[in-house]
């Protein structure tokens, strides 16, 4: 009996370019999360930029206040960047919780700012990784200082034992920073 092994080459190189295929594009799939991610983690930045550095003067936290409008800016900020290209939705932008509230202790200024969180396939085919999604969380979060009213306030406060200075006061506020 002849051994005949005329199309082993072929079958051989089907198997090789399946797994050089599928390797190649779990190589451009995790670079796009990669590029998508560092996209995101920028325009979440400058959005955290934005917020934190929003400021109207006004010592209230109701609405139309600095924090409103500091987030309003912070998602048209964010909004900026498309990332919808990339397969990021919008409502997964956020501010962090504490950022909205009027007395902060030391500790929590440190947690304001804003996050994202969304969501990327593992691998295109769907072979190798199987299903799986990536569940993706960037953070910027720089510290919110208090507004220029909220520091007027509380100089005037330390000054005069009043929540507001009064016109008629001989004094001159001068912040260092709050």
């Amino acid at each position: 009996m002849k051994n005949n092994q005329s199309g082993q080459s072929t079958i051989e190189f089907i198997f090789c370019f399946v797994f050089a295929v599928s390797f190649i594009l779990l190589v451009f799939n995790t670079s796009l999360n990669y590029v998508s991610g560092y996209v995101a983690h920028y325009a979440t930045f400058m959005a955290s930029r934005v917020y934190l550095t929003q400021s109207s003067n006004q010592n209230t936290w109701g609405p139309g206040n600095t924090i409103t409008i500091a987030e309003t800016k912070s998602r048209e900020a964010f909004k900026n960047y498309s990332l919808g290209v990339f397969g990021i939705k919008e409502d997964g932008f956020s501010v962090s919780e504490t950022g909205r509230r009027a007395e902060l202790t030391a500790d929590e200024y440190l947690t304001v700012g804003v996050f994202t969180k969304f969501e990327k396939k593992m691998d295109l085919v769907g072979q190798i990784a199987g299903q799986s999604r990536l569940d993706l969380i960037t953070e910027s979060y720089l510290g919110r200082e208090p507004s220029r009213g909220v520091c007027a306030s509380r100089v005037c406060k330390a000054i005069t034992g009043e929540d507001e200075c009064s016109e008629n006061m001989d004094i001159t506020l001068f912040d260092d920073g709050c």
